[in-house]
């Protein structure tokens, strides 16, 4: 038996032996003086009701009286010859077959039932082991004897103390076995249950198949769902430390490159063999570090920020932050083809900083490196969300690694890299703003373009 069992089982032996010892002190002491309380009071309520009857009427209902009561009654007209008027009480006594070996009534007992009391005795009977209790009333000068026999409780009591003794042995046996058949159904899988929380916490995140119909169903319903809980978010540490280690990984090569040229032009221009523009590189070099750790503290502080959400038109908001490369646009010759849906206004619930930062990559991005000089952008309805789309001719082809571009760093032709200026991380803000806001997003490649989407949910009241 395991120690559960063991505990339930002691605890529930030692309450019986209580109960019973407890039992037994009341049977010893207590229950013969209840036994003779209750007669008393049986013979005393019956000689009251007999003092209030007609004396007609309680010589028709002797019979009656004892029968109910289980009690003998007698009675004799009160006599001066006390020897004689005690044999006529006993031989009354004996035809109701009351067999007496020591009743007597004194003169000083006559007296006092001559004078109106009630008269309560009791008569020992010696070797018959029994006694005669009675009660003695006077009615119109007749000496009423109301009687019953108690017999000795002592000696059944301490037959049915041992015969309880006997029943509680029995009793506390089968209770162990009782308990132990019980606690094996309760321990068992609690048992289970305490080995599937060690392999939780050697991050076995396992599950216990219990099926009890009580809280220990429950229990373990709660103790699977926080397997559940605890697997997903350890699988996302662990996601979160592979991107950190990247990430890290990332963040050195960026910096190792300018280092390293800041370092050569340095030791050139001690070793005196500049040309003039050595000063310039190490400031270009200088001023790329620079954007860098701006980028990165823009990305730290993106996922710290407060979302201050208002209500914005989404054309307008998208035509402010166009205006930012209007320059650039008409440097590079590239055309715009705007498609957007025939409407006033199309409101959406934002941040206006954080969405006007996507809007600039995005843009930023497809003037970087589209294909040939022309954007698309498309503002449309569909359901229950307004739908942004930028697309632009790209080298890159269609591939399952495309959902990567979202990462920080991440390059998927070296293009990318090595003559655009750019610090990697544009998109990774993108999608970090758009997973605080609860926005759906894709790219995808389609026929030579790469096409970003952002979905946004319609306002409630415009639904």
């Amino acid at each position: 038996m395991n120690r559960l069992g063991r505990k339930i089982s002691i605890t529930i032996t030692v309450c019986i032996l209580f109960v019973f010892i407890f039992y037994l002190i009341i049977n010893s002491f207590l229950l013969p003086k209840y036994y003779l309380f209750q007669m008393r009071n049986r013979v005393h309520d019956l000689s009251t009701a007999i003092n209030k009857m007609p004396s007609l009427e309680f010589k028709q209902s002797i019979n009656h009286l004892e029968q109910k009561n289980n009690v003998t009654i007698a009675y004799e007209p009160i006599q001066t010859n006390l020897d004689q008027f005690n044999g006529i009480l006993r031989d009354k006594l004996y035809q109701k077959r009351v067999t007496l070996n020591k009743f007597w009534v004194t003169e000083q007992t006559l007296n006092q039932v001559e004078s109106g009391k009630r008269i309560s005795k009791i008569y020992d009977q010696g070797k018959l082991k029994s006694s005669f209790l009675v009660d003695f009333i006077q009615k119109d000068n007749v000496f009423i004897v109301v009687g019953v026999s108690i017999v000795y409780l002592s000696d059944a009591v301490h037959i049915v103390n041992k015969f309880t003794i006997y029943i509680m042995v029995f009793l506390i046996l089968m209770l162990i076995l009782m308990v132990w058949i019980w606690s094996k159904k309760i321990t068992n899988p609690l048992k289970e249950l305490k080995d599937i929380s060690k392999e939780i916490a050697q991050l076995d995140f396992k599950k216990a198949k219990i099926s009890t119909n009580d809280e220990i169903e429950e229990l373990a319903k709660s103790i699977n769902e926080m397997s559940d809980k605890l697997r997903i978010a350890h699988d996302d540490l662990n996601q979160r430390n592979a991107k950190l280690k990247t990430f890290i990984s990332d963040i050195s090569h960026e910096l190792k490159t300018p280092l390293a040229l800041i370092k050569a032009y340095s030791a050139g221009i001690k070793d005196g063999i500049d040309d003039g523009t050595y000063v310039d590189t190490i400031i270009k070099q200088t001023d790329q570090i620079n954007r860098l750790i701006d980028k990165l503290l823009e990305l730290s502080r993106i996922e710290r920020e407060i979302l201050h959400i208002e209500k914005f038109d989404l054309i307008q908001l998208f035509e402010t932050s166009l205006e930012n490369f209007e320059i650039e646009l008409n440097q590079n010759n590239i055309i715009l083809i705007k498609d957007y849906i025939s409407t006033n206004q199309l409101n959406i619930e934002v941040d206006r900083d954080q969405i006007e930062k996507v809007f600039n990559n995005l843009i930023s991005n497809a003037i970087k490196y589209t294909k040939n000089p022309g954007i698309n952008i498309k503002i449309y309805e569909e359901n229950e969300e307004i739908v942004f789309m930028i697309n632009n001719e790209t080298n890159l082809k269609n591939s399952t690694q495309i959902k990567q571009i979202w990462e920080p760093f991440y390059v998927m032709e070296a293009s990318r890299n090595k003559h655009f200026t750019g610090t990697g991380l544009g998109l990774a803000i993108v999608k970090s703003i758009l997973t605080r806001h609860q926005l759906k997003h894709d790219v995808k490649i389609i026929d030579g373009t790469i096409q970003f989407s952002i979905h946004f949910p319609k306002p409630k009241h415009l639904k």
